[in-house]
C-alpha cells in the first residue's frame, strides 16, 4: 500500500486488534503496538525516499495515551518528514476509527547499501 497524503499527513497502513494481541489486561500488548509501529515507519520511510533498504535506527518515547481494545481498527500516520544524507526522520501516530490519538512518537531510519553500511539517500521526495 503506497502511504496517501492528507494535509501533511500520510496515511501507511491499518490493523484490526485482535484476541492473540491482547495482554494480561484484555488491552493490546504494548509490545505489539511496538511492532506495528515498526512496521508502518518502516513502510512510509521506504515509499517516501525511495530507497530499498532502511533499517530503523531510533524510535522516540512511545506515548500510549488511549488502550486499544479487541476488535478496534488503528490507522498508522506518519508527519513531518526530514531528509538527511543518509536518514529519513518524521513523526507517528497510531490513531482509532473515531479518531483518537492512542499512540505518538517519532522515528529514524538509515539508507543502507548492500553490506549494511549507511549511504547516501539518492532520491528526494518533493
Amino acid at each position: 500500500m503506497t502511504p496517501t497524503e492528507t494535509s501533511g499527513r500520510y496515511k501507511v497502513s491499518s490493523k484490526v486488534c485482535l484476541v492473540q494481541n491482547l495482554g494480561v489486561n484484555k488491552t493490546l500488548f504494548g509490545g505489539n503496538m511496538m511492532a506495528w509501529v515498526d512496521e508502518a515507519s518502516a513502510i512510509f520511510a521506504r515509499e517516501y525516499t525511495g530507497e530499498r533498504y532502511l533499517v530503523t535506527l531510533k524510535f522516540g518515547e512511545f506515548e500510549f495515551h488511549h488502550p486499544v481494545r479487541e476488535g478496534d481498527i488503528i490507522h498508522f500516520f506518519c508527519m513531518n518528514p526530514r531528509i538527511g544524507r543518509t536518514s529519513v526522520s518524521f513523526e507517528v501516530e497510531a490513531v482509532r476509527t473515531d479518531g483518537t490519538v492512542v499512540v505518538q512518537t517519532s522515528a529514524v531510519f538509515v539508507a543502507v547499501d548492500d553490506n549494511g553500511k549507511p549511504k547516501a539517500i539518492a532520491k528526494r521526495q518533493s
